[in-house]
């Protein structure tokens, strides 16, 4: 009977405790700020010049998160208190999740080529821990996009698993 109470209270702190508690990663999606750091801002211009395309501005953006942030396993707890970070201002080379997704969808937004309802934001519960993913429409198509991944070996269009690579 203890056992399943440990269950239970590990379930509840997991999957709601932690969404109610732990930004970008809540119930309600975090809207976009009107303003946004100079630096940025300057980032997603040089981004939108060099993009061909939609998809490639995509590729851009998912590159500069990835360069600029990493994931870890083992850092995403030793870390958590980078969670409550501004990811819009934050120096730290590990970002969780959940920032690394709020900067990437930021950086989509404000580009002017990108809306909110092309950008799903998926939340994985079956993960050891919650993990969270985007998944991008561009020209019709469906994208998974997972930057936290990327320390693994993920690209565009892949995203973890529990604690390996999952190709689409």
């Amino acid at each position: 009977m203890i056992f399943l109470y440990v269950i239970l209270a590990y379930l509840f702190i997991v999957f709601v405790v932690i969404r109610l508690v732990v930004p970008n990663l809540g119930f309600k999606r975090k809207p976009i700020p009107k303003n946004i750091p100079e630096e940025l801002s300057k980032t997603i211009d040089r981004l939108n010049t060099e993009a061909t395309s939609d998809e490639n501005y995509l590729e851009l953006a998912y590159k500069y998160v990835t360069t600029k942030h990493t994931g870890g396993h083992i850092r995403t707890l030793t870390n958590f208190w980078k969670a409550f970070l501004d990811p819009l201002c934050s120096k730290s080379k590990f970002m969780h999740c959940a920032g690394q997704n709020y900067l990437l969808r930021t950086l989509l937004i404000k580009s002017g080529r990108f809306e909110e309802k092309n950008i799903k934001i998926v939340i994985r519960f079956l993960d050891f821990f919650m993990h969270q993913y985007s998944k991008i429409k561009v020209n019709g198509k469906i994208i998974d996009v997972d930057p936290w991944a990327d320390f693994i070996g993920a690209s565009i269009g892949e995203k973890a698993k529990w604690f390996k690579l999952r190709k689409k």
